[in-house]
């Protein structure tokens, strides 16, 4: 991986904090972007994951035409030099671009296979069909993570302009692409310019959206423990979830219902009247994501994982958990309890208790009689079913922790649809 050097064109800064952030405006070629991008890229924790995006997939005719690129932002991590009228970035991560720097990469290695073939083995792509490329050149193409799509165009595009190798290997020198640098810029600004960044585009992933809102306070060295929406969509979670695998936007919206004591609904009004307010929210919860707490917290999810699967098996005891539905009841009628008693135990010892009292009744949740009634007890075309699982579990396991109420029936609980049981009012 090569060093980043750019031209600067101009600049502007803001206070952060106090401290000053800078950006520069700056030029320089694909070519030496593409050499300089960091192995480990896509890994940018506030990054979403490469989506699909038929427009981006066109990024190849527009590279090949040099047609215009929307400026790259990039996070500047180190210089090896104070910037004047240039700037030599040793790492950075990049803020916005991520999905057109993933197909640059991949159009750049197609075009350095295509080269190759022709200059040093003089293969004749006019007879490939997109087929026979896959085929013949599969290893190659996964080796340099790339596709056939992408060696069709540019082997259509060199038949329909007739052009050179040397045209060819002028292109990514030759394309003048401006970018968009940061200095000193905190995490916190980094966010925030990544939700505003992704306003215009294709839509972010509500999810995605909750946790970078979170990311904030949550301690990097936890992050490790949790899966994430731009890995695995949070609403089909359930069907990969092992024993202690936590899902971080579930995580979250649970501890918001334990913070509300009463389930929540993670749409985009809910994220929208976050950001509205975040200074505020994140102070109000930033007591769950302190250090102890939060290793309390992330242990006694992972119990819970422990005493269903022990009961239940992965399916239907870990699919249950793995809902995010579910979760937000759960932990709404666990910060009811703790609300209940946290003049009798601190918060650490509140959430031994709930294990207690949860491995001692252990077999009255019965969830494969959940699964059935959910069927047999509504009409799942007329309603939000995911409503009632928040509901119905709210339900049941605050009337367990509070009334100690072992006597569960699914279909009366799930009959009760979108509201909370007059004993966990």
């Amino acid at each position: 991986m090569a060093n980043l050097e750019l031209q600067i064109l101009d600049e502007r800064q803001e206070m952060n904090n106090g401290q000053p952030a800078k950006c520069y405006m700056c030029s320089g070629d694909l070519e030496s972007y593409v050499k300089s991008i960091p192995e480990r890229y896509t890994d940018y924790d506030i990054q979403r994951g490469i989506v699909t995006n038929v427009y981006l997939d066109r990024l190849t005719q527009t590279i090949l035409d040099g047609k215009f690129i929307p400026p790259l932002v990039l996070i500047s991590l180190k210089n090896n030099t104070e910037p004047t009228d240039h700037i030599i970035i040793e790492e950075y991560k990049i803020l916005d671009g991520l999905q057109r720097t993933y197909r640059i990469k991949a159009i750049y290695n197609a075009l350095k296979l295509y080269i190759s073939e022709v200059e040093n083995n003089k293969v004749d792509f006019s007879i490939y069909s997109k087929f026979k490329l896959s085929r013949t050149y599969k290893d190659q193409l996964e080796e340099k993570d790339t596709n056939a799509t992408i060696l069709l165009s540019i082997i259509k595009w060199v038949e329909d302009n007739n052009s050179s190798l040397d045209t060819l290997k002028k292109i990514f020198p030759n394309f003048k692409q401006w970018f968009e640098v940061w200095t000193g810029l905190e995490k916190k600004e980094q966010i925030n310019k990544m939700l505003v960044l992704n306003s215009g585009h294709k839509p972010m992933d509500i999810k995605h959206q909750l946790e970078l809102l979170f990311l904030n306070i949550m301690p990097d060295d936890y992050l490790a423990s949790f899966t994430r929406a731009k890995d695995v969509n949070s609403s089909f979670f359930y069907n990969k979830k092992e024993l202690g695998q936590l899902h971080l936007s579930h995580f979250i919206s649970a501890l918001l219902s334990f913070d509300s004591c009463k389930p929540i609904t993670v749409d985009a009004k809910f994220i929208q009247s976050l950001q509205n307010d975040l200074d505020n929210e994140l102070e109000k919860i930033k007591f769950y994501f302190e250090n102890d707490n939060l290793v309390a917290l992330i242990d006694f999810t992972k119990e819970l994982d422990n005493l269903f699967f022990a009961e239940y098996g992965r399916d239907p005891g870990l699919q249950w958990l793995g809902r995010e539905t579910i979760l937000v009841g759960l932990f709404a009628a666990f910060g009811k309890y703790y609300q209940a008693n946290k003049e009798s135990y601190s918060f650490q010892e509140c959430l031994t208790e709930i294990i207690s009292k949860i491995s001692s009744n252990i077999k009255i949740f019965k969830i494969g009689e959940f699964n059935e009634a959910k069927t047999t007890s509504i009409d799942i075309t007329k309603v939000n079913i995911g409503n009632i699982f928040k509901y119905t579990t709210f339900n049941v396991m605050c009337k367990l922790l509070i009334k100690d109420e072992t006597n569960v029936d699914w279909n009366t609980t799930f009959k009760y649809g979108t509201k909370a049981d007059d004993d966990c009012e």
